[in-house]
This record gives C-alpha cells, sequence and structure tokens, in this order.
C-alpha cells in the first residue's frame, strides 16, 4: 500500500512535469506605460487680450477698472507692480485705492512697502486707516518713520490706527525677542549638557 502511494506520487509528479514542459510558453506581461507628464498649461490670454485688459483699468466705471486689476493679480501679470501703485495714487475711487491695499498686502515684493507708504497720505482717511492695518499686518518695523507721523493726522480714527499700528510693531518685537532668548537658553543647555557628557 505504501508502495502504491509512492508510485502514484511519482507518476502525478512526472505527468505535472511532461504537461509543464509542453505548455506554451505565456508573453511575459509587459508593465504598464509610465503615466503621461503633466505638463503646466500654456497661458490662457494673449499678449493682446492682456493688454485689453491693462486698458481697461481706465475705464469710468470703477467695477470694471476693480474687476481688471483683479485678474491682473490673478494671472500675475509682470506689469503687476506699477499697475497697482498707480492705481493707488491715481484711481479717483477711494473704494478701489482700499482694495488695491489689500492686493499690495497680498504680494511678497519689496515695492509693496514703498506703495503702502504712499497710500498713508492719501486724501482718503479710510485708504490711509486701510493702508496702516496693511503695514501692521506685514509687520516691517522699518515704515515706523511714516506710521509715526500719522500720530498727528486731522482724523482721530487715524491717529487710533497709527497708534495700533506701532503697536503691531512692538508686539512683534517682542515676540521675535522672546523668540531669540528661547533659543538663545536652549542652546546654551546644550552646550552645557555636550560638556558634561564629555567629562
Amino acid at each position: 500500500m505504501n508502495r502504491l502511494f509512492m508510485l502514484l506520487v511519482f507518476l502525478g509528479a512526472g505527468a505535472f512535469l511532461v504537461w509543464d514542459h509542453r505548455r506554451p510558453e505565456r508573453a511575459p506581461v509587459a508593465p504598464p506605460p509610465p503615466p503621461a507628464i503633466i505638463q503646466e498649461p500654456g497661458p490662457v490670454f494673449a499678449e493682446e487680450e492682456i493688454r485689453k485688459v491693462r486698458l481697461s483699468l481706465q475705464d469710468a466705471d470703477s467695477s470694471v477698472r476693480w474687476a481688471a486689476i483683479q485678474l491682473l493679480f490673478n494671472i500675475r501679470d509682470p506689469q503687476l507692480g506699477p499697475l497697482l501703485e498707480k492705481m493707488l495714487s491715481e484711481d479717483p475711487d477711494p473704494e478701489v485705492r482700499m482694495k488695491v491695499v489689500g492686493l499690495f498686502k497680498g504680494r511678497e515684493d519689496l515695492s509693496r512697502l514703498g506703495a503702502l507708504v504712499r497710500g498713508l497720505s492719501d486724501t482718503d482717511p479710510q485708504v490711509r486707516m486701510a493702508s496702516l492695518k496693511a503695514l501692521g499686518d506685514i509687520g516691517d518695523p522699518s515704515v515706523v518713520v511714516w506710521v509715526t507721523a500719522l500720530l498727528k493726522d486731522a482724523e482721530s480714527d487715524v491717529r487710533i490706527e497709527a497708534l495700533r499700528t506701532l503697536g503691531r510693531f512692538q508686539d512683534k518685537r517682542k515676540a521675535e525677542f522672546r523668540a531669540l532668548s528661547e533659543k538663545l537658553r536652549t542652546d546654551y543647555e546644550d552646550a552645557v549638557r555636550r560638556a558634561a557628557a564629555r567629562r
């Protein structure tokens, strides 16, 4: 019985080897193609269309001017900086000038500080206050001289906002000082621990 079982196992293994040898070879499955490289889409607007949008900045309707500058801001027009500065200093509508101050706050270039400082001398007190708030949000204390000058503004709201902005500058300086003090303290403690470990 034991021999019969061994014979059956041996014949079964032999049959499998013959069947496996005669079976047609399967072609290896090719790996899937690599994913397509997604390229950055080209510009949506041609230069001629952008030029037309820039001309809309001279429209008599303030909502058209605002929509045009928003579009130029969103498509990152290379001429945006000078256009924003011109709108902040020359646009006849104080509402548009206030909104332009908000766009300056969202930019990361150095010219924004100069434009916002020029906004501090705007004829409309709301634009001056918006410029003060934007400078306070940015927190660069290099403009303290111009902010301090508004402590003598004719409008009490502007004077109050100038005080708040100066306070925000001071708060930022205190926070930076605390962070530096903490870093120096931890660096000193780490150095002391390393020196003690070497002994």
